[in-house]
């Protein structure tokens, strides 16, 4: 392709019949989530170089039912698997359907795409109650470290966030309400959620934050609550932990007390689902309390058997 322009993360042609730096940008920055902008990016580029490579003088605003077929089954050669040829397509049908909104054109040319039959499974391992609790009880909290790895654990284990979620909490996000100590945050899906701190939370954040205050660590309210103790590479710690600290963090205490296998930091997220199906709570209950917005994924994150005792069967 001649006289390409970047955008987005896009190579562009200038010979378009519309404005693709503001298409592309319109569609991709409506979404808040920086997980979901990367992904929907990487699945339209791809797509992008298929319609370049395969059909040269084809534009998007052309793209057909047949042209849509051709890029599944391209991806499927490509041995891409089928929940990832899902995906792909769930991007392409939701940039088509921009379009449509933006009049520029008639129909979704992905809307009659057979997609694959895939039941909702969550692979990543899970804690039970009582490793949960050995987990806590193993950290050692005399250094700043500890303090710091008991309070984001006590979090993750008592409200089931998402790793982002945590790590980006600032001391503006601490609230009181009702007589609790709450958290006011803006979960995926651009929900805004406030949930209260559960007594171990309070005790073990309270014992980090006076550690903050011993050292001097700044507490403004947009500094981030949860950050490095140390930084071997540039030094600057006044940043939120990123995904690799927290998956240190809880293996470190996994394998501490025994705990081997797929464990990272949303191991926390499905054990708090878990325990609280567990108790009996409703699912759509616990599906708002973690902040899905389909109770299907929910339901996917519970892989304890049901006791044998809780059979339905016995209240027939």
């Amino acid at each position: 392709m001649n006289s390409l322009q970047k955008f987005s993360g896009f190579e562009i042609g200038k010979s378009a019949q519309f404005d693709r730096n503001k298409i592309y940008y319109g569609f991709i920055h409506n979404f808040s989530s920086p997980h979901t902008r990367d992904a929907y990016t990487r699945d339209l580029r791809k797509f992008l170089l298929f319609l370049q490579e395969t059909f040269r003088s084809l534009s998007e605003l052309s793209v057909e039912h047949p042209h849509v077929v051709a890029y599944k089954d391209y991806l499927l050669r490509g041995k891409y698997s089928q929940r990832s040829v899902n995906r792909s397509l769930a991007t392409l049908w939701s940039f088509y359907d921009y379009l449509m909104d933006m009049d520029l054109i008639d129909k979704n040319p992905v809307g009659r795409i057979k997609r694959f039959s895939i039941p909702k499974e969550v692979k990543t391992q899970d804690l039970s109650d009582e490793q949960v609790v050995e987990l806590l009880a193993s950290i050692d909290t005399s250094t700043g470290a500890g303090k710091l790895h008991k309070a984001v654990l006590c979090l993750f284990f008592t409200s089931g966030m998402r790793h982002r979620e945590v790590s980006h909490l600032q001391f503006k996000s601490l609230d009181e309400e009702n007589g609790f100590t709450v958290i006011r945050y803006v979960a995926k899906g651009s929900q805004e959620m406030v949930t209260p701190l559960n007594p171990k939370v309070v005790t073990a954040l309270g014992e980090y934050l006076r550690w903050c205050e011993e050292i001097g660590m700044s507490m403004n309210p947009d500094d981030y609550i949860f950050r490095p103790t140390r930084n071997a590479h540039s030094g600057e710690l006044n940043k939120p932990l990123d995904p690799k600290s927290l998956n240190y963090i809880i293996k470190k205490y996994a394998k501490k007390i025994g705990v081997t296998g797929n464990i990272t930091i949303h191991s926390a997220r499905s054990t708090v689902i878990g325990m609280l199906l567990d108790k009996g709570h409703a699912l759509e209950r616990v599906a708002d309390f973690v902040g899905h917005r389909d109770i299907s994924m929910t339901k996917a994150y519970n892989k304890r058997r049901l006791k044998i005792h809780q059979s339905l069967s016995l209240d027939l």
